[in-house]
């Protein structure tokens, strides 16, 4: 980031940059997620009527598409990266006359339509269409909009020209469509592509430059459809497990066909479907749905835990025909898989998205039960340096007995050197309205969020304390299934320099590699990674 180029403060879009929040940039454009495949918070456009946006799905043949070309954008800074296998959809009117496009720039989910006029194989789109209209800005300036423009850079990301007369071209050619006559160069700072530049500004013209550009687009048709079950389908309610996590999911049997719900906590609706043959079921690689930005899938991969040299260690995964197979029990009626169960956002790679290693469905039913012991498994008190600390907490979702409980009715409380609960005010959280002495572990905020310092991440991974000058601090988990309330012991964290040092003394290298969600990484993961070591010590780095 520190490298990245600077943007001349003259330019109106980089006042904006300055103006509006990180937050709202960050929630329009895509930039990959840094290898999430969540949800892309957008902003609806506001009072979009008012000026031409097409904000609802016209009437039509609904196509997806993979994206493949080059692009620019900014959020805090100015980037030039591939499209990547980002979505593409597009509507073809009933009479064949229109096309539609959604988020027609690759990096900027706008979440509106686009509309070109279809002429033989050729779709041309007029620029000058609004796709953003923002009422107020951050600093309650002048209200804004953006519009489809072809934008020229020559050298430098302030020397360009825009044009938000005429039309840009698709070509459609076997299901596919091109976008014709633009190219880019991003080590010579030299583009000629589909852009989007602001409206008038103040006392600013039309024509600036927002920095998202799209040049030698191409977009790969993707014949998919997401499974439907039988309508007559009964199903049952499975537990679904891993490591130290887990949810409940619904599973349902037609004939040899298996049918499994909630597997995607991104998707809960998705429905997987697999095929039973004496004790093994196997689920193909197949269509999970569409989350914003990418295409997701169902598939499975073998993996293995390597170590290097230097004793680092990492989970790698093994691609090979994309599909998971399970084994049956037929005691019990459980099946278990020795592969990694993903939801992914590639149909060729193990790439981004969610990974269950080795997950194992369990026939469950809900009942009252006192849950496991929780565990403070790391605790870093950077208070002067940085004012806060930083508690990493596991809790088991297992009750005393070994068995599943539904992380849906968990929560956790939190006790320092009292026993008292520990209270979270929203003055240091952001993303809480009131104060709170109970976190759900299935705590939800704003993805965008965690990139500041005022994290909870979600399934209790880990927390950020305002506080400092503890003895011990400790955790306690709260179930509430089977219409009762239930409390494990509190758990402590000595928090004693004696014993840190014992802490630091048994430090391991070999480490596991996580997400700002708590999930485990691929090797080829973007953005900030969480590596926890065997004795519970912390790093975070960035992978750009």
């Amino acid at each position: 980031m520190v490298a990245a180029v600077a943007m001349a403060t003259s330019s109106l879009a980089q006042n904006k940059l300055q103006q509006q929040s990180a937050t709202e940039l960050q929630q329009f454009a895509i930039t990959k997620n840094d290898g999430d495949a969540r949800t892309f918070p957008r902003l609806a456009p506001a009072k979009a009527a008012n000026h031409g946006i097409i904000s609802e799905e016209p009437e039509g043949d609904h196509r997806m598409y993979v994206r493949s070309g080059g692009a620019t954008y900014a959020t805090m800074y100015f980037r030039a990266d591939p499209q990547d296998g980002i979505l593409g959809e597009v509507v073809f009117s009933p009479d064949g006359k229109k096309a539609y496009f959604k988020n027609i720039i690759s990096h900027a989910a706008t979440n509106t339509w686009v509309e070109g006029d279809i002429e033989g194989d050729k779709i041309n789109v007029p620029l000058g269409q609004m796709v953003y209209w923002w009422d107020v800005d951050g600093a309650g300036q002048t209200n804004y909009g953006m519009m489809l423009a072809r934008v020229k850079v020559n050298g430098s990301i302030n020397k360009y020209t825009s044009v938000t007369k005429g039309t840009v071209t698709f070509t459609i050619r076997d299901n596919n469509l091109y976008l014709e006559d633009t190219s880019g160069n991003p080590d010579e700072t030299v583009y000629d592509g589909l852009g989007l530049v602001y409206t008038a500004y103040g006392s600013t013209p039309a024509g600036e430059w927002s920095y998202y550009l799209d040049y030698g687009t191409v977009m790969t048709f993707k014949d998919v459809h997401a499974t439907v079950p039988p309508a007559d389908l009964v199903t049952e309610t499975f537990s679904m497990e891993y490591e130290n996590s887990g949810q409940v999911v619904n599973v349902g049997y037609d004939g040899s066909d298996v049918y499994i719900q909630g597997v995607s906590t991104d998707l809960p609706e998705a429905w997987m479907k697999g095929t039973a043959k004496g004790n093994q079921v196997t689920f193909p690689l197949q269509y999970a749905g569409n989350l914003t930005s990418y295409l997701l899938y169902f598939c499975g991969a073998d993996f293995g835990y390597v170590t290097d040299e230097q004793g680092y260690g990492n989970w790698v995964y093994y691609w090979s025909d994309g599909a998971a197979h399970f084994t049956a029990d037929p005691m019990t009626g459980a099946l278990s898989t020795t592969q990694a169960l993903c939801v992914n956002n590639s149909d060729t790679k193990i790439d981004r998205g969610e990974i269950y290693r080795a997950p194992v469905f369990k026939p469950w039913t809900e009942k009252a039960a006192t849950p496991a012991s929780p565990k403070v498994s790391y605790f870093a008190d950077y208070f002067a340096a940085g004012g806060f600390s930083i508690m990493m907490i596991d809790l088991p979702l297992k009750d005393t007995d070994g068995n599943f409980i539904d992380p849906r009715k968990v929560s956790y409380q939190i006790y320092v050197d009292d026993d008292e609960p520990y209270t979270l005010y929203p003055d240091e959280y952001k993303y809480i309205d009131e104060a709170i002495d109970e976190v759900p572990y299935l705590f939800d905020e704003e993805i965008y969020e965690k990139y500041n310092r005022s994290y909870i991440y979600e399934k209790a991974y880990a927390i950020y304390i305002y506080q400092s000058g503890f003895e011990r601090i400790g955790v306690q988990t709260i179930y509430r299934g089977g219409g009762e309330e239930h409390r494990s012991d509190i758990c402590y964290y000595d928090l004693t320099e004696t014993a840190i040092a014992d802490t630091k003394a048994t430090a391991s290298k070999a480490a596991q590699h996580y997400d700002l969600l708590g999930r485990p990484t691929t090797p080829n993961h973007r953005g900030i990674t969480i590596s926890r070591t065997a004795d519970g010590r912390v790093t975070k780095q960035l992978r750009p």
